[in-house]
């Protein structure tokens, strides 16, 4: 099993490290007034709008709405998934990471190796270096790779091999061999190799250490053509992905990824100098998969076979993309001529035409429009309101609001109708709006809202509320997420702005969240005592609730109703105290 990292040291973390220090060691920060500004690194704009405050340890911009504390920004910027990025924090201050078995969560999971998976991988680069040694000396699999148009080169880069015929090739601690899937053990207790007469090739982890392996077939009468290493201790098909750590050693800057179906596909890719080609490992790609690319390039071109399993796979990844779909993030499907892949199409027809026909593939919206379309005719009612309800879960999907807009013009084109409040209802968005210009917003300092801003910049201010729960009661905008933030502190009294933020990953009011925390209430001044401000916000908020308790009381009076002996006793307080 893999170690995890505990969140308390994830918190610490946070704590002692200085977010300004981290970004503008990559992004030039300029201090004006309490924050510091920078042009924001994940969306083009020409005026800043990218905050980042030192006093409460987070980011925010305020044109595009990304958000986040050391971690995320590490993440997005520098293209590292969690573990990396807390490895890059840790080291940056000098601490170790105390990691502990078990698992923190499945995105958060480290890499941290233990003896067992030390032990595996050791097992798994024996096999690697075994299954390389004998391509040098197969004439077979050189003649084979030869005829596929793969160099010796290449196959280095890629560390190809080959397994010859025979059952008990592999040799070494047959406890770790059939741990790692190299062995397959039966029921009369014999062992005897997985792969065999097959070419070989090592999928790697982030690191470059040989986790799995794929086999292809040399001879096209065996089945099956593909076959891969099973799931282990170290190797989890569903998180990884082939050619990833190849792509990152031969390019520093990744304008585009592409995603394919088989790894001899990524190979020739390279061959032909296109170095930026992964490949799933057998099964549709999804989310955490997709999410990994983007990170590391803005741009996804997924290519696909143009029959039915080819375009079966596409639609899975249109889908597994739409809630990915952030500033910035383009996804592209390429559908080759029926008979090709990009191994056939690009060794018959070089690198110049594939990348013409890569600057032809379909966007998102062209797919997905082509997709549904095909489901049924438009021309009548019946079929335009079916197309809408079949758009509609797809479209909702999408995060980000221009490219619904876009989505918007092209159904009314489609469909020759006008999008009236009626029939954006039915697909669930908004009129299409104009493109505006990125401004700070001003914002309304509702009682509710001051108090969750200056519980943001001071936690400890909680101490000083008393007992809110009946306030949740009130229909009071913002109360409810007010009270979650004071659980939150009184769970851990002694939290700081950038943790108790972070509770809120993933929250329905995450971004509203860190939204009010980059804003300054224009009463505040930087010298004020934030604690009377705070105790007069709450206080505030108990009119509101009396005002909403008292409406709730008389709407039921007025349906005919009784009011039981509390209810009644509340009513009459209310009404004398709007009296005084």
């Amino acid at each position: 099993m893999s170690g995890s990292i505990p969140r308390p040291f994830i918190d610490d973390l946070l704590n002692r490290v200085d977010i300004v220090e981290i970004i503008d060691a990559r992004v030039p920060l300029k201090k004006k007034g309490r924050e510091y500004w920078a042009c924001c690194p994940f969306h083009n704009e020409k005026s800043p709008s990218f905050s980042v405050s030192q006093n409460k340890q987070f980011y925010h911009c305020f044109g595009c709405q990304q958000h986040g504390n050391a971690i995320s920004f590490l993440m997005e910027y520098d293209h590292m998934d969690f573990v990396e990025s807390i490895e890059t924090l840790a080291q940056h201050i000098g601490v170790e990471i105390p990691y502990e078995k078990g698992q923190y969560s499945q995105s958060h999971q480290s890499t941290k190796s233990t003896p067992q998976s030390e032990s595996l991988m050791n097992t798994l680069k024996q096999c690697s270096d075994y299954y390389q040694n004998q391509l040098k000396h197969s004439t077979e699999a050189i003649d084979y790779l030869k005829e596929r148009g793969v160099s010796g080169q290449t196959s280095k880069t890629y560390g190809i091999g080959f397994a010859p015929a025979g059952w008990n090739n592999l040799s070494g601690d047959s406890n770790n061999l059939i741990d790692s899937g190299m062995l397959i053990k039966n029921d009369s207790g014999k062992t005897y190799d997985r792969f065999r007469h097959r070419l070989m090739f090592p999928i790697r982890d982030r690191r470059g250490r040989t986790i799995a392996f794929g086999g292809r077939l040399i001879d096209p009468e065996d089945n099956p053509k593909y076959l891969n290493s099973p799931e282990s201790p170290v190797f989890r098909k569903g998180e990884e992905i082939y050619g990833l750590f190849e792509l990152k050693q031969a390019n520093t800057q990744i304008d585009q990824i592409f995603v394919t179906e088989g790894y001899m596909d990524v190979v020739a890719l390279a061959e032909h100098g296109i170095s930026t080609a992964v490949a799933t490992l057998g099964t549709a790609i999804n989310k955490n998969q997709i999410e990994k690319l983007f990170r590391l390039s803005k741009k996804l071109v997924f290519c696909f076979d143009a029959d039915r399993a080819g375009r079966k796979a596409a639609w899975r990844a249109l889908e597994n993309s739409l809630s990915l779909l952030k500033e910035g993030r383009i996804a592209r499907f390429l559908f080759l001529p029926e008979g090709h892949d990009p191994d056939t199409f690009i060794k018959q027809f070089g690198n110049s035409v594939f990348l013409q026909h890569v600057d032809k593939a379909s966007t998102l919206s062209q797919f997905l429009f082509a997709e549904l379309l095909s489901q049924g005719e438009v021309h009548s009612p019946e079929g335009r309101a079916l197309f809408l309800d079949k758009l509609r879960p797809y479209f909702t999907q999408i995060p980000l609001q221009s490219l619904k807009d876009q989505i918007l013009r092209e159904v009314e084109k489609r469909l020759s109708i006008e999008l009236d409040a009626r029939l954006l209802q039915v697909i669930g968005g908004n009129q299409p709006q104009a493109t505006a210009k990125t401004i700070i917003p001003e914002q309304h300092w509702t009682p509710a809202r001051l108090a969750i801003n200056l519980l943001l910049q001071k936690p400890s201010l909680a101490q000083s509320t008393g007992n809110l729960e009946d306030l949740a009661e009130a229909d009071i905008p913002g109360i409810e997420l007010l009270l979650q933030i004071l659980d939150q502190i009184h769970e851990q009294p002694d939290i700081s702005t950038q943790n108790l933020l972070g509770r809120f990953e993933g929250h329905e009011s995450e971004s509203h969240l860190y939204k009010i925390a980059a804003m300054t209430p224009a009463m505040l001044n930087e010298t004020d005592d934030i604690k009377p401000m705070f105790e007069d916000a709450i206080k505030k908020l108990r009119p509101k609730y009396a005002e909403s308790r008292f409406q709730k009381l008389q709407e039921k009076l007025m349906s005919g109703h009784k009011l039981d002996e509390n209810e009644l006793h509340e009513y009459r307080q209310i009404l004398r105290r709007d009296k005084k």
